[in-house]
């Protein structure tokens, strides 16, 4: 097994004979590095029974692996002065290791430990699930948490994206070792992993770690996700708290489509700093909203257009009507200075994290990953500049047709914000 250049800077890419693919970028003059092991596997690939097991598998394989104890683990990284962590989204799930260059091997190797050595015992499974199930609780607690896992609800009906990462505790119950080691033999497919290697490491280094440590037999191939469809709903829950907190969403853009620039520029102009025409409209002139903000997410096949506004539970009727009023006055005239502002934006953040090796590990990583490819920062670049005043048109009203979902958590309201969401796109 060799590297062969990605045609992204000095980085290149290996394959395993398990199909594990290894991206080498190194960084000059760089002491440090940033590991990062990125899987096409997590939450969305849950039957509903197992709904929060790929989360719950996250958490266990930190509880012992490769004959390290939990502590163990957290020690033989620490104590060299490095830092571990992992995360786990809808479609992918993380692993990361930050520290000096000569910690690079002992990284991999515990890394490849978590993934496909791990321990998974039975009292430690148990005890995993009772502080989950205080994360979960405490999720609950955070209203302006909750409300997006209303939000998802709201968007995807009964498909799994519509399911919180986290679970419930009755779904989390049934997970015993033997379901569990099954679930992950399955979720951590290498096959379906990634890993990328950022920093001041030789290649030599890289490939001698994974082969010694990664090595492991072939796995069969994942049963193809579900489909999503964007159908959107209104979701209404009564707490007793001081603000409401609001959530809109349109069916966006999935990761391949040739308008993704187009909407992140969209969403930018719209909600996406202090400059953005939500804020200057909702927070400065009329006082409407404390935070409020626009964001894109986008999965394999569908995507999302939203905005969050925390604001009194008297203003929730008209905020709501703003919003979509603005979100029209948008798409009918975006103004050429706005559409420079959000480039510069989006363009600082590329070549912010390039600068940054852990960022550049997930970026690459994630291409990878997705595209079977990486992008230049010349070519990133060229796309945003090729977005045009219709494109921004175009992406909007594409959003606006879908149709919005709505999830509003707060106190009881005298004007219901919903229907005049309702009205407004009738």
């Amino acid at each position: 097994m060799s590297f062969t250049p990605l045609g992204v800077g000095n980085a290149s890419v290996a394959t395993l004979s398990n199909g594990l693919r290894v991206v080498h970028d190194p960084i000059p003059d760089l002491h440090t590095f940033a590991l990062t092991a990125i899987i096409h596997g997590g939450a969305r690939y849950e039957a509903p029974h197992q709904s929060g097991w790929a989360h719950l598998s996250e958490h266990m394989v930190f509880k012992g692996a490769g004959g390290r104890s939990a502590r163990e683990l957290a020690e033989v990284i620490e104590h060299r002065g490095g830092t571990i962590n992992a995360s786990t989204g809808y479609e992918h799930t993380r692993f990361e290791v930050r520290g000096m260059a000569d910690l690079t091997p002992l990284a991999v190797e515990v890394v490849g430990d978590l993934m496909f050595r791990p321990a998974l015992e039975g009292e430690e499974l148990e005890r995993e699930k009772k502080v989950i199930e205080q994360e979960i609780s405490e999720a609950f607690d955070t209203p302006d948490d909750h409300v997006f896992d209303l939000l998802q609800q709201a968007c995807f009906g009964d498909h799994s994206l519509a399911r919180p990462i986290l679970g419930t505790p009755d779904s989390l119950a049934p997970a015993r070792s033997d379901t569990l080691r099954t679930y992950i033999e399955r979720l951590y497919n290498p096959a379906d992993t990634v890993l990328c290697v950022s920093g001041g490491v030789e290649s030599d280094a890289v490939l001698q770690a994974v082969q010694a440590h990664m090595s492991v037999p072939a796995r069969g191939a994942r049963e193809p996700e579900t489909p999503a469809r964007f159908a959107p709903r209104h979701i209404r829950h009564v707490r007793k708290v001081e603000q409401t907190h609001l959530t809109l969403a349109f069916e966006g853009v999935n990761r391949f489509d040739d308008d993704l620039y187009a909407l992140k520029l969209f969403g930018e102009i719209l909600g996406g700093g202090m400059a953005s025409r939500l804020f200057q409209e909702a927070r400065e002139d009329r006082g409407l909203a404390y935070s409020i903000d626009a964001w894109t997410t986008q999965f394999r096949d569908t995507g999302m257009l939203g905005v969050y506004a925390g604001c009194a539970p008297k203003d929730a009727a008209n905020l709501t009507e703003l919003i979509v009023t603005v979100m029209r006055q948008l798409i009918d005239n975006p103004l050429e200075a706005e559409l420079e502002r959000a480039r510069a934006q989006y363009r600082t953040s590329l070549y912010l994290n390039d600068e940054n090796a852990a960022q550049r590990a997930n970026t690459l990583g994630g291409q990878v990953l997705t595209h079977d490819r990486a992008f230049t920062l010349s070519e990133q670049v060229a796309r945003l500049e090729a977005v045009t005043l219709d494109d921004l048109k175009r992406v909007g009203s594409r959003a606006l047709q879908s149709g919005a979902a709505s999830a509003i958590l707060g106190p009881a309201l005298k004007a219901d914000p919903q229907k005049r969401l309702e009205a407004l796109l009738a």
